[in-house]
């Protein structure tokens, strides 16, 4: 009766997608609110606001991110299930994932009177950058481990892939983060929605 109580016990505090998803979904709805809310304040008084292509592109970029993310998440919580490690390496990376998300959008007092989009992007792109090379690393640490510990994340090739398309996401940040011409922040911006927009399309 003790082992049963036991196994019952062990079952209920596994890690498992039923248990993290709604924690989950409710985190990145939260951040998903605070981009929707710029938007309105934005299409509410547009002569408010200075616009910029490149903070606008990050923009789009992360919101797109949050949502393939979104619908990312039972597929790949349910491949690492039961594993404390693998589940702190994906939360710790959906957790970068969403500070990221959270620090590009103004707070709102800023809204209250004109807002550049071009002096606030300067103002947090150096860490906003680290912190996008944080979540690719984490990206990369996650793919690994789940290639060594399970049989989940799919071929070799696939596996290099992602450590390649990490890798240059975090050169493309590195540079992004000395760089202040805006033809590079343009197409640095423009790429991430391309690649983001390409993952999103193939679920």
């Amino acid at each position: 009766m003790f082992e049963d109580m036991m196994t019952g016990l062990e079952e209920r505090s596994a890690f498992t997608w039923d248990s993290a998803a709604w924690i989950y979904s409710v985190i990145i709805a939260v951040v998903l609110v605070r981009y929707f809310m710029f938007v309105s304040n934005l299409l509410q008084e547009p002569k408010s606001a200075k616009l910029y292509y490149p903070y606008l592109a990050f923009m789009l970029a992360n919101i797109i991110q949050l949502y393939t993310s979104w619908y990312l998440g039972k597929g790949t919580y349910m491949d690492i299930e039961g594993s404390r490690l693998l589940f702190a390496s994906r939360s710790m990376s959906d957790m970068i994932m969403c500070i990221q998300g959270l620090m590009i959008v103004p707070k709102d007092n800023l809204l209250d009177d004109f807002f550049d989009m071009k002096s606030w992007f300067m103002k947090i792109k150096k860490t906003y950058l680290v912190v996008s090379i944080l979540y690719f690393f984490g990206l990369m640490n996650h793919a690994i481990l789940v290639s060594v510990y399970t049989d989940n994340w799919g071929t070799s090739q696939e596996l290099v892939q992602t450590a390649i398309l990490s890798g240059i996401m975090i050169l493309l940040n590195l540079i992004s983060l000395v760089s202040k011409n805006d033809y590079y922040l343009s197409f640095h911006g423009t790429l991430v929605i391309v690649v983001w927009s390409s993952i999103f399309s193939q679920l």
